[in-house]
């Protein structure tokens, strides 16, 4: 699902919707896909900025949520 990060001003693709209050998100530029032996490929579509972690690592079981501080959609 895509949400709009207010502190980016974009549309980010995550897993919920509550995924900006976790310390586990991470909003970056799609880089693509990775082809060893080629490098970084784009996916064909303007993908713009998906949860990087979400990407790499996959989410977490149990997530924990940010201090206010810290939130990323202030």
């Amino acid at each position: 699902m895509k949400i709009r990060d207010k502190k980016l001003r974009k549309n980010v693709d995550v897993a919920c919707k509550e995924c900006p209050t976790y310390k586990c998100y991470w909003a970056r530029p799609d880089p693509g896909v990775f082809t060893q032996g080629q490098g970084y490929r784009s996916r064909g579509y303007d993908a713009g900025y998906m949860c990087g972690n979400r990407e790499i690592r996959g989410c977490p079981e149990n997530p924990v949520v940010r201090d206010d501080e810290e939130k990323s959609d202030e």
